[in-house]
């Protein structure tokens, strides 16, 4: 799996798990380094998907207790779309994975599409990228 999409994995993941919103995740997992823990960790075991990386983060940390609703169900949907629009993004600004997730995840945009309330994340990811570009 490339970098770009296991960080977006693990935090599309997470957020469903735990019923936080995704930008909210990755601004938490950024600030924990989280981020470079899983890339480094993905270095010595390749072969290790989502799962993997989210057990070790929730034995380490704890953001809120898990879900007990389903408030954050569409996580697959949102995983998919985010991936594509930020290797939108990383094309067009010639950017490493982690600053174009970090770019994505700060944009307004990217807290709208993480609220399943607003259903952005049945938009295509054209429309993201573009709404992100006029931030």
């Amino acid at each position: 799996m490339d970098p770009r999409t296991l960080i977006v994995s693990c935090v599309e993941y997470y957020s469903h798990l735990k019923s936080i919103p995704s930008n909210k995740v990755f601004v938490s997992f950024e600030q924990a380094d989280f981020i470079k823990m899983i890339l480094d960790t993905q270095k010595m075991v390749p072969e290790m998907g989502p799962d993997f990386y989210i057990g070790m983060i929730d034995g380490l940390t704890y953001l809120e207790s898990d879900s007990a609703g389903e408030e954050y169900i569409h996580y697959e949907e949102r995983t998919a779309l985010t991936t594509e629009v930020v290797a939108m993004l990383q094309k067009k600004h010639k950017m490493n994975d982690l600053e174009a997730c970090h770019m994505y995840y700060h944009s307004k945009t990217a807290e709208s599409v993480s609220e399943e309330k607003t259903g952005w994340y049945k938009k295509s990811p054209k429309e993201i990228y573009d709404l992100i570009e006029a931030e």
